[in-house]
């Protein structure tokens, strides 16, 4: 029986290590159901676990089998942690400011002013202007270098990442990371492109920067554009041309890391440092496979080291 679990234990590591997940999690759960007090199972079972229930239940258990578990303690500490923040955010009451019972800020008025407008124009005016502002809403949606203030992208507060990064989730999300190797790669250059990702089912993934040196730098000697996470470049140069350029799609390491990256703007010069990747898999939190990132001609990075060496506006 000892060799039958043994090789069953090994093979779900096998199969989580190569991105089957869902064959993992089938074995890690038949071997804790049969052999209930298998520790390094539990332990497993901790990175199959699909929700925060059933990571509760997997800390319990880990810790009835050893107390005073250093790792599995973290683990319900950050839980519990984020619990907390999750119940003050909920049972906030209203400020006088947000109160529907009094009048609209001033910033509350300054938004309001758009639609103010509208209503007050002819119909054919009013379609045009919509259209208009409908436009500009989308350009800086899917452009601006910005999370319009947590509204958008990641919430990597609610972010929990195995100690490896190969598998991270959220609370309504969970991905699976394969990388290309162990090194690291560094992009040193000045930035002709920078966007955020929008993808809901790859929301880690946050921004796309095209990173370039010498000639591709210059665009007196190369055009180049980014669309739908793809980079074109052209010149008109006969010569061969001297340099690199990189688009990165980016995966920030942390908080820290997503934070920096919102403040890189077009023509800075930037040092980023991180693990090449290459796919990443989406599944929601029933465990349904969502879909796969696969990183083709481009830099999928895992990136844990961002500096702007110089901005042309400082």
């Amino acid at each position: 029986m000892a060799k039958t679990t043994d090789q069953r234990l090994q093979s779900a590591i096998k199969a989580l290590k190569a991105g089957k997940h869902s064959q993992a999690r089938k074995l890690i759960l038949a071997e804790v159901k049969e052999n209930p007090s298998n520790f390094t199972a539990w332990t497993w079972a901790l990175e199959v676990a699909v929700n925060e229930k059933e990571k509760r239940t997997i800390i319990k258990r880990i810790l009835s089998l050893d107390p005073n578990h250093k790792g599995a303690l973290i683990y319900l500490k950050k839980l519990n942690q984020l619990q907390v923040s999750s119940e003050e955010l909920s049972s906030k009451p209203l400020t006088d400011e947000a109160s529907p019972s009094k009048k609209p800020s001033r910033l509350g008025s300054l938004l309001l002013l758009p639609f103010r407008l509208l209503t007050s124009l002819p119909l054919s005016c009013g379609l045009i202007f919509l259209i208009a502002a409908l436009a500009a809403g989308g350009y800086f949606y899917f452009q601006a270098n910005s999370s319009f203030f947590g509204l958008l992208g990641a919430n990597f507060d609610k972010i929990i990442v195995s100690n490896s990064y190969e598998k991270i989730a959220s609370d309504d999300f969970y991905w699976e990371i394969q990388f290309e190797g162990q090194g690291k790669s560094k992009y040193i250059g000045t930035v002709r492109h920078v966007s955020p990702i929008r993808i809901k089912e790859f929301k880690i993934l946050t921004h796309d920067i095209l990173v370039t040196t010498a000639d591709y730098s210059n665009p007196d000697i190369v055009e180049t554009s980014v669309v739908n996470h793809k980079f074109i470049w052209k010149s008109t140069n006969t010569e061969p041309l001297i340099g690199s350029i990189n688009l990165i799609h980016a995966i920030p390491a942390n908080k820290t890391i997503y934070q920096q990256l919102l403040t890189i703007n077009d023509w800075d010069t930037v040092n980023i440092v991180g693990r090449e990747i290459y796919s990443v898999k989406s599944y929601d939190m029933d465990d349904i496979f969502l879909g796969t990132w696969i990183d083709t001609g481009c830099n999928t990075l895992l990136v844990d080291s961002v500096t702007v060496l110089y901005n042309p506006d400082r």
